[in-house]
């Protein structure tokens, strides 16, 4: 039940015309979207105002729950989403999908798009709609930026990715979200997972963002901002980067390594990265650093997989390693 106040009213209107602004934006007229819906105060925020809306923003949409099965609670939560979609006229989808190898939240999200970009697909609908917001972008910005990351990582959550996936909802705070959920008196789902401080993500959370918002008088949507300046960035550096790479190719596939090394630090980093994934290579930074070192200083690095990164007569090739190097590499 909506509780009319002003300080509801305003929450509400903040949401839902932010959120119809943002859809126009994204998605042409006439597109069919596919909602993530986990049951948690995000994606029922989401859920809540798409069906609020006028018309529901011309926009035809379906949602969709992935239960990882990692806790007791999350067949309750799947009924909750099911429950309250077959209230508001929504067609729902539900995915039993285990996490992929690796650790826990990586693998549940790499099993998470899986499964609703399946989903996606199979309903040809046109786009994938997650409820990530502004404190989700400020703390990815965060965990990168403490492992050294580069501008690339620095972009943190995109709005719009080349997989089909839109995040409408980087303008609202988490705060934002709670405030829409009082308002209008939603009934959602509380991961105890979000709290769990083996997590560094929940330690960015609970412990270092209400420090900055305390001396900021808050912090998360100006790192959403930066966040979304660094993809601009980013996506220019990327463009000059593949013109780059074309001009430093030469036709059986090597680099001229003068040309290469005579490029702006921050674009030869680029061509290196991406000619050495043509080759399938893991990259990490130190890597490039070393296969930069090598084509400037006419030598040889190791790669992963007993191959080298090797430059003779002026050219950047990636060769199999020698059996001296086998050994030692």
């Amino acid at each position: 039940m909506v509780v009319r106040n002003q300080q509801n009213d305003e929450v509400i209107e903040l949401v839902e015309d932010g959120l119809r602004r943002n859809l126009r934006r994204l998605i042409p007229p006439d597109r069919a979207v596919l909602l993530a819906v986990s049951g948690g105060p995000d994606s029922m925020t989401l859920l809540s105002a798409l069906t609020r809306l006028p018309g529901r923003s011309g926009t035809r949409f379906e949602a969709a729950t992935i239960d990882h099965q990692l806790r007791p609670e999350s067949a309750s939560e799947t009924e909750l989403v099911a429950r309250t979609c077959a209230r508001l006229g929504v067609t729902h989808h539900v995915r039993i999908a285990p996490p992929a190898k690796g650790g826990i939240e990586a693998g549940a999200r790499i099993a998470r798009y899986e499964a609703l970009h399946s989903i996606r697909r199979k309903r040809g609908l046109d786009f994938l709609v997650t409820a990530h917001t502004a404190s989700d972008q400020a703390e990815t910005l965060l965990m990168r930026l403490s492992r050294g990351s580069a501008l690339t990582g620095a972009r943190a959550i995109r709005e719009h990715r080349d997989d089909q996936v839109l995040r409408p909802m980087l303008f609202l705070t988490r705060s934002d979200v709670e405030r829409y959920v009082a308002a209008l008196g939603l009934e959602v789902a509380r991961d105890a997972m979000n709290d769990d401080p083996r997590f560094l993500r929940t330690r960015i959370r609970r412990e270092v963002l209400p420090v900055f918002n305390a001396a900021t008088g808050g912090v998360e949507r100006a790192l959403s901002r930066f966040a979304a300046l660094a993809a601009e960035d980013d996506g220019e550096l990327q463009r000059q980067a593949v013109a780059a790479l074309h001009r430093c190719r030469w036709p059986d596939g090597s680099l001229e390594a003068i040309a290469l090394v005579s490029l702006p630090r921050s674009i030869a980093r680029r061509v290196l990265a991406l000619w050495l994934s043509e080759h399938d290579v893991e990259l990490d930074a130190e890597l490039i650093e070393e296969g930069l070192n090598a084509a400037r200083n006419r030598s040889v690095t190791t790669l992963p997989g007993d191959r080298v990164l090797i430059c003779t007569d002026g050219r950047v090739n990636v060769a199999t390693a020698p059996p001296r190097l086998h050994a030692t590499s």
